[in-house]
């Protein structure tokens, strides 16, 4: 398990060039602004087949190119070889895995599952619902590809639904509403489920690492009983059909649902400091990982991207204690900051103006 190696072609403004990866953890040191960031979204584009910054793709491909490639060489858990390999062309993404093209990237979510953290992770905790909701579909998704489909077949048939609000008309309505009941319910159900289950990682998580006595949880509301019938709910969504046509849109269903952070009976993201608010980012992806693996038992590899700036020394003390168990780790550091990783061993790299050097 884990990366070998990592090559790169006209992606950002990384130079040309294979990077050698053969170790449990890599450090990438430079100055801001210098590529240390596009080499994780690289890893991060091998694993998942997109972004962690950005919906599009032209973004990546190098000033003035056309064309990029991202290849990674891993070992799966029999310790044999494989290959990923990213192109995009004329606007036009493919993956290859071992030299044959695959259809949906979810085919290789689970060789090389990873966690990345990253500034916007304080989305999630103060962002819109909707960054809210990504956080925790991804968490499901990672270990349960049977959600990830149900996602999907719940967006297409919300968009066709939309369609029809926004023309007036009630063609095809009333099964789309059942079918809409049905997938959401799904969905509702099984984020019910699993947010029960991630609180009781979560909550010593960011125990230790804010030093708080008093725990925190994640309060789930969606906007559907889960206990009801599928019958029910597309009742209600009849109910509401005046209300939907006057807004254009689909108004209840897992797309609305809210997840929220609750102390003492209380929404402790109205109160929480910044870095209160931080810590609880980085508690949340701390837990996803300690999570995957308890659901899998399966390490991820992870990717930090300068997440222990904003913290003193005494909070990033307490976040490396906590620590999650992982197969491979990358970080980016700014000159000096590597240290407070204690001395770990590992492959050290500078990075300047997308050239990576080994030290």
């Amino acid at each position: 398990m884990g990366l070998i190696s990592v090559s790169t072609y006209n992606f950002r403004n990384l130079d040309n060039c294979s990077v050698n990866t053969d170790s449990s953890d890599i450090f990438l040191v430079g100055e801001n602004g210098q590529g240390k960031t596009n080499f994780l979204e690289a890893v991060y584009s091998l694993c998942f087949g997109n972004s962690f910054r950005t919906r599009y793709d032209s973004f990546l491909i190098k000033e003035n190119e056309k064309e990029l490639s991202v290849k990674g060489l891993y070992k799966d858990a029999d310790l044999l070889e494989n290959t990923v390999f990213l192109t995009l062309v004329n606007g036009k993404k493919a993956i290859q895995l071992n030299g044959k093209r695959i259809k949906d990237r979810k085919e290789i979510i689970h060789n090389n599952p990873c966690i990345v953290f990253s500034h916007d992770d304080i989305y999630f905790v103060n962002g819109p619902p909707e960054r809210r909701r990504l956080f925790f579909n991804q968490t499901i998704s990672l270990f349960d590809l049977s959600f990830l489909d149900n996602l999907r077949r719940y967006e297409k048939i919300l968009k066709n639904r939309n369609a029809l609000l926004k023309e007036n008309s009630t063609d095809l309505l009333e099964i789309l509403d059942m079918q809409l009941a049905e997938e959401g319910l799904e969905i509702i159900r099984t984020r019910k489920k699993v947010i029960e289950e991630f609180n009781s990682t979560f909550s010593p998580v960011f125990s230790k690492v804010s030093g708080l006595d008093a725990g925190i949880r994640i309060i789930y509301r969606p906007s559907w009983n889960p206990d009801s019938s599928a019958e029910d709910t597309a009742r209600l969504l009849a109910a509401k059909r005046n209300a939907e046509f006057a807004a254009g849109t689909t108004l209840s269903g897992p797309h609305r649902d809210g997840f929220f952070y609750y102390m003492d009976k209380k929404d402790f993201t109205k109160i929480a400091s910044t870095g209160q608010t931080r810590l609880i980012s980085l508690s949340l992806r701390t837990a996803q990982a300690d999570f995957y693996r308890l659901k899998t038992g399966r390490k991820p590899l992870v990717l930090l991207d300068d997440v222990l700036l904003e913290l003193d020394k005494t909070r990033k003390i307490r976040f490396i204690d906590a620590f999650p168990e992982y197969e491979q780790a990358f970080y980016t550091f700014l000159p000096g900051e590597e240290a407070l990783m204690g001395g770990k061993r590992g492959i050290f790299y500078t990075v300047k103006n997308g050239v990576i050097r080994e030290q």
